[in-house]
């Protein structure tokens, strides 16, 4: 018997494109899903959309909840199925993305499951599409092997490293991961630690999911320390030490955001002087780690 695939669709404010994104799972051809949306306080139509697809299809859940960003949805999913999946209330799924995913995992043994994407620009209504069919490939990864893919920007695969949607997971390997509620960017600080608790990792070169890159996207922020919180790094370079694995570009990685987040508090005129010593700081320490100059 198939195993279930439970999708969970954090919800706010989104009732433009809430509609296409839930169908576009509802219509997939692995058939043995459960979908649940997690209002997240939406002031505009979204809750309505949310009960009216309930009442369309059993398949659908609801949770209302009071506004506590997408992490906290995430948290709330109350998944019942063996496997796991997120979608971005914005995007869309390819017909056979579940399927083909499914598929993958089993196939493979691995206990995550990963897609890649293609994305649709709001601004300039165009699409975006960095895979060709040409480029199929699978592979299997050990963690250790997939955080080496971690900056690697050929096909997507730095972003499909971070983000949480893109991907089926065996159920269990959140057990005891909870995202941030207090955070704007939830996923470089959680998806990482989910791939340590799996033993293999499988990954698929095909565009599954439709990604769409809005003016209002976290990820166009014009402050870019708000999109590369240093927490997220060290959190991940301290674990990966501790487990013995190569932090080398991980540091280099670091450096590039120290001075990130060094720049942002010159440009805002932030009166937070103790920030921005300890970032200056730590920038030294690793500069006279290796001997190289600040920029």
């Amino acid at each position: 018997m198939l195993e279930k695939v439970s999708v969970i669709i954090p919800v706010y404010n989104d009732e433009k494109y809430l509609m296409d994104c839930v169908n576009s799972v509802l219509n997939q051809t692995y058939q043995n899903l459960e979908v649940i949306l997690i209002n997240d306080g939406s002031t505009d139509r979204s809750a309505a959309l949310c009960e009216q697809l309930r009442a369309q299809d059993s398949r659908v859940r609801v949770l209302h909840k009071p506004n506590g960003g997408v992490g906290d949805s995430r948290n709330a999913g109350l998944a019942m199925g063996e496997l796991l999946a997120f979608v971005d209330n914005d995007d869309r799924m390819e017909p056979t993305n579940l399927a083909e995913l499914v598929d993958l995992l089993e196939r493979c043994q691995a206990d995550i499951a990963i897609g890649n994407f293609y994305e649709f620009g709001e601004a300039d209504q165009t699409f975006y599409f960095r895979v060709r069919e040409e480029d199929y490939y699978e592979k299997v990864y050990t963690p250790a092997e997939w955080f080496a893919e971690e900056y690697n920007i050929h096909f997507n695969l730095s972003q499909c490293f971070t983000v949480p949607w893109g991907k089926v997971y065996k159920r269990e390997l959140f057990d005891q991961i909870a995202y941030p509620n207090d955070r704007a960017v939830e996923d470089d600080l959680t998806t990482w630690q989910v791939y340590l608790l799996a033993d293999r990792i499988a990954f698929m070169n095909k565009a599954l999911n439709m990604h769409r890159k809005r003016a209002s996207s976290v990820t166009q922020e014009t402050n870019q320390a708000n999109v590369y919180p240093l927490e997220a790094i060290e959190q991940r370079v301290t674990m990966m030490a501790l487990l013995g694995m190569d932090i080398t570009e991980e540091l280099k990685a670091y450096r590039l955001q120290l001075k990130v987040h060094r720049d942002e508090l010159l440009k805002s005129g932030s009166t937070n002087l103790v920030k921005y010593k300890n970032v200056v700081q730590r920038l030294r320490i690793l500069e006279k780690a290796a001997k190289k100059p600040l920029d």
